[in-house]
């Protein structure tokens, strides 16, 4: 039996040493934050055979022949949720071993081979016959808008997605409203259909162009400079996944949290809660570690008045899965709920009342684990839980901010030896209430400060005014360093920093980041 595209990662498989830290990591030293068994499918289940580590055995039996192809082996298959943490906290290689997209490629040969789950074959069917993995009729999509009339053309598309459409409709409605409320340009397409998330995530992919090519050109015909979606899931799609398969289009994709922050950064957007609420963030996989959005939402409910943000012990990059990722809630319900618990018990240790996240799947995946845990948490997903907090417009806040940006620039041309050690072409984005710069490394102590976002940086670091203002009083860089650690390892509300690795922790220290980081005293 060949497995072709399983195949073409046989070198990769053979790097993993077996350390285990995808599965029994207690600790990731240089991110200075907690990692706990980051395979939340292991931790449920129990057995090796479910985490990196022995899923590379599995695939590396099943390459060299040692293991045969059964029903056994689909079922194992399918019940990865491919949620990257493994990868995340993966040392072996400089981006760590890619296991997600070695279980789609598994799951494509098994397709191609004729081993299937007989749920995943109804799923593909439903997408190909109505547009949607839920056998709903695609003239109904828009259904839940009543008789709303859509504009053909606009600034902005807002595009629902499957489940906003047919299963979590308050997500989609709230989403409407707030736009509405907020003044933007928008509408919906009348034929939009199936992302293909689905179906990439199940290994059932050669109806992923028709769906693809479609929606691309429905967003042409709206206009739109801008295509802005609710679901995590259809983001990355859009986002990630529709570049891979060698597809570009002439408009920028955002979702809902990235567009909400821009709205508030602009003034055009306030929101305030009335009454005092303790807040904590679920990070969807799809739109955090596979799609690298980590502060926005963060950033947009910091900015909702009488609210506080509380992290749980797993989050950003090494945020738990809510197991309703990569099938496994179509084909292992009871395992999703397992998994989707375990997280509600995170949450619920913070002293949270309200749990937000920013995918309807995570929403319908964690409010499932609520009930089987008998939680008194309120689940809410972005939008909806933004809606009764508005407040109108604004105030713009890039006044203040560029002239902290300016200042905070050059200090930075004043001060090269901060970033003494890093290697020629190494690159930090900076961002100060919504003011992007970043710092290109050019030479030994030397340094250019661009007044624009970078586009692939390998850090981004956000700081509070308050921060800005105590680092620049600084004369010696080494107490530059020593602050920006107390900085992030003991925040206050007024003087705080978060920062966003965008390589592996391999990669940046072999790009010299180690120098800053021990005088920081972040490793």
């Amino acid at each position: 039996m060949e497995l072709k595209n399983l195949a073409k990662y046989q070198e990769e498989l053979f790097l993993c040493g077996r350390c285990g830290d995808c599965s029994l990591a207690d600790k990731t030293v240089a991110s200075d934050r907690d990692v706990f068994h980051p395979c939340a499918v292991k931790n449920v289940l129990g057995f090796e055979a479910y985490a990196s580590r022995g899923r590379i055995m599995v695939m590396n039996d099943l390459l060299s022949g040692d293991l045969e192809i059964n029903q056994d082996v689909v079922d194992w298959a399918y019940t990865c949720t491919t949620c990257k943490n493994c990868q995340e906290t993966c040392t072996a290689t400089a981006e760590g071993i890619h296991l997600p997209d070695m279980i789609e490629a598994l799951r494509k040969d098994l397709v191609l081979n004729g081993f299937e789950m007989p749920k995943h074959v109804e799923v593909e069917q439903s997408v190909i016959n109505y547009a949607n993995p839920y056998k709903e009729p695609a003239e109904s999509r828009l259904s839940l808008f009543g008789d709303r009339v859509w504009p053909e053309t606009a600034e902005v598309v807002y595009f629902v997605g499957c489940t906003s459409a047919y299963r979590e409709q308050e997500i989609a409605r709230t989403t409407v409203d707030l736009l509405t409320k907020i003044g933007v340009d928008f509408t919906v397409l009348p034929d939009e259909r199936c992302c293909g998330s689905v179906l990439l995530r199940l290994g059932r992919t050669k109806s992923f162009a028709a769906l693809t090519e479609h929606n691309i050109a429905a967003v042409k015909r709206a206009g739109a400079k801008k295509l802005v979606t609710a679901c995590a899931g259809c983001f990355r799609t859009w986002k990630v996944d529709v570049k891979k398969q060698g597809y570009d289009y002439p408009f920028e994709v955002l979702h809902i949290t990235e567009y909400l922050d821009q709205l508030i950064q602009e003034g055009r957007a306030s929101f305030a809660s009335d009454v005092p609420l303790r807040v904590t963030y679920h990070d969807p996989c799809h739109l955090g570690r596979h799609a690298e959005v980590y502060e926005a939402p963060r950033r947009v409910i910091q900015s909702v008045g009488n609210v506080q943000l509380v992290e749980m012990e797993t989050n950003k990059r090494y945020a738990h899965c809510c197991g309703a990722g990569g099938g496994v809630k179509n084909s292992h319900g009871r395992l999703s709920e397992q998994i989707a618990s375990d997280r509600i018990a995170e949450a619920e240790a913070t002293g949270a009342t309200v749990l937000v996240t920013a995918c309807p799947f995570c929403h319908r995946g964690l409010t499932d684990g609520a009930k089987l845990k008998k939680s008194s948490l309120t689940i809410l997903d972005l939008p909806t839980f933004l809606l009764p907090s508005y407040k109108g417009a604004g105030t713009r806040h890039s006044a203040t901010a560029s002239t902290l940006k300016s200042t905070f620039m050059e200090y930075l041309r004043q001060h090269p030896r901060i970033f003494e050690g890093l290697k020629k072409e190494a690159v930090i984005d900076y961002e100060v209430e919504g003011e992007r710069f970043h710092v290109l490394v050019t030479g030994k102590n030397t340094i250019e400060v661009v007044p624009v976002r970078a586009e692939n940086p390998d850090v981004e670091l956000t700081f509070s005014p308050g921060a800005v203002r105590k680092l620049v009083a600084f004369e010696r860089e080494d107490d530059y360093a020593h602050q920006f650690g107390l900085f992030f390892k003991e925040p206050t509300h007024d003087e705080w920093i978060r920062f966003v690795l965008r390589l592996n922790i391999v990669k940046l220290l072999m790009k010299g980041y180690r120098r800053f980081a021990q005088k920081a005293g972040l490793i």
